[in-house]
């Protein structure tokens, strides 16, 4: 489905689901049955064609059963394609009662207040989030196993409280009191979430047949299914809340957001800034990731961002409603919370911490004391591009050699001197797009609206760019809470480059 029909769907569904509610319940009830009848009805296709083939050939009739033992095998192949769901297990340090007893502890006094089956794994990893993985032992149908995935990030940014409160959100999605339905849905639209996920764009003639009926119906469940998936969000805070309080779920939504913002924008940028300086990483990671957010986070920072984040709204797909709308649904004040003394990691992990904290800085080292390297020999390069042309008039540099200068000044972090450079080189009748491009993406970090000039300049001069500054357009208007102008200019970029 493209995705300009697939909005209109979307924004249709959305009317209708305010306006006409049951009727818009009893379609997605009838799509979301459809999907399971049709992989029943492959299953007795594939059994009844086999069993007639085995019975034909018991009777000598070795032709006519061969053509119902392909028949029926078609059948099951078009079942296994339909319902594989190859998943990954989680990565990360499995955890057992043992080692955190008080999280251990957490998670089963959530599980008993909302009611729901059990975690059957516990995993830390090293981003800043929080899951629940279902692993489907019968495809389609179900019967989970149950990881919970926990990151070791998020669990140093949030206090105990807050970090309970984004657990019983997850589990929420689980809860028997989720309502039967509800969590059929759900659980099917992440099921076929998976399934779309393993179909493979370079597919053949035959497994491109087996799933044709698939490929046309997920998008369009997915379609169905978004306004229900934001209804269950607002449902699992509302679950969550009856656990540790509506004021507790609100706060942590803020913490979530803001404290990742800091650790996403601040913390690896300052990190990572210091490669141009220094040959080895000055302080590794998640051992300094508390005392950053402890003393880097400064109170008019996240003021700022809470007002922010207050300005954006729920847009058109999205699934996860705003956190303004969040905040709203909860009814609670909008207050930044408190900085917690001691974070859910301190708390909960207690002795373990300072393992998991080594274990995850070592598996950080390995995967990038290369790049480290070639960044700070980057950085090396672009000041000796900056010492041999600083001492030149600009005016006399060539449109290439502007923008070799300017990208030197960027990389060594000089933005506000390597933007006008950028700008004059994209400006020139021979400048590259590519040029046009990185001015584009200093001028949306700094939030100027005079991107879009430079994004259409990009897409004039090389059309393969232009799904970059789509993308780069969108970022900026959805980064100010302005869904239609998203919109209108991913349709233009699209139509220049038609």
């Amino acid at each position: 489905m493209p995705p300009r029909e697939f909005e209109q769907l979307v924004a249709r569904l959305n009317r209708e689901s305010e306006q006409r509610p049951e009727l818009y319940r009893i379609k997605l009830l009838a799509l979301t049955a459809l999907g399971h009848l049709y992989i029943l009805a492959l299953l007795l296709l594939s059994s009844l064609l086999l069993l007639w083939g085995l019975t034909e050939l018991a009777h000598d009739e070795a032709l006519q059963g061969a053509k119902l033992l392909l028949l029926g095998s078609i059948a099951a192949i078009m079942l296994w394609r339909s319902t594989r769901i190859n998943l990954p297990a989680p990565q990360g340090q499995a955890l057992l009662p043992a080692d955190a007893p008080q999280l251990f502890g957490v998670i089963e006094k959530i599980r008993r207040k909302l009611g729901g089956p059990p975690i059957h794994r516990v995993v830390v990893n090293d981003l800043f989030n929080a899951a629940i993985f279902q692993a489907p032992r019968l495809g389609i149908f179900g019967w989970h196993r149950n990881t919970l995935i926990i990151g070791l990030p998020l669990m140093q940014a949030l206090s105990r409280k807050e970090f309970a409160a984004i657990l019983a959100h997850e589990y929420a999605h689980l809860s028997r009191q989720h309502g039967r339905l509800d969590t059929w849905i759900y659980h099917t639209r992440l099921l076929w979430s998976q399934v779309q996920a393993s179909f493979r764009h370079d597919s053949s003639l035959i497994e491109a047949m087996l799933t044709r009926f698939l490929r046309g119906y997920i998008p369009l469940f997915q379609a169905y299914s978004l306004v229900q998936a934001r209804r269950d969000e607002y449902e699992a805070d509302r679950l969550a809340a009856s656990v540790v309080g509506a004021q507790t779920m609100a706060d942590a939504l803020i913490a979530q957001a803001i404290r990742g913002r800091f650790i996403e924008e601040r913390f690896w940028q300052d990190l990572w800034s210091q490669a141009s300086s220094k040959q080895h990483p000055p302080y590794l990671p998640h051992t300094a990731m508390r005392t950053a957010l402890h003393l880097g986070l400064s109170q008019e920072d996240a003021q700022r961002w809470f007002d922010e984040a207050l300005q954006h709204y729920t847009g058109a797909q999205d699934t996860h409603p705003s956190l303004r709308d969040r905040i709203l649904a909860l009814d609670t004040g909008t207050e930044l919370p408190p900085n917690a003394v001691h974070s859910a990691a301190q708390s909960l992990l207690g002795d373990l911490l300072p393992r998991l904290q080594q274990q995850f800085d070592e598996l950080w080292l390995s995967h990038n004391e290369q790049t480290w390297r070639l960044h700070h020999h980057a950085a090396a390069s672009a000041r000796e591009t900056v010492q041999r042309m600083q001492g030149r008039d600009a005016t006399s540099l060539s449109p290439e050699e502007l923008s070799h200068y300017a990208l030197a000044l960027d990389t060594l972090g000089r933005k506000d001197e390597a933007l006008p450079l950028l700008c004059q080189a994209a400006d020139h009748p021979h400048g590259s797009a590519d040029s046009a491009m990185a001015a584009a993406r200093l001028l949306r970090e700094r939030g100027d609206e005079a991107l879009t000039h430079y994004l259409q300049l990009a897409v004039r001069r090389n059309r393969e760019l232009c799904a970059d500054a789509c993308l780069e357009a969108e970022h900026f208007y959805r980064q100010r809470g302005d869904e239609d102008s998203a919109r209108l200019w991913g349709e233009r970029l699209n139509d220049r480059a038609a």
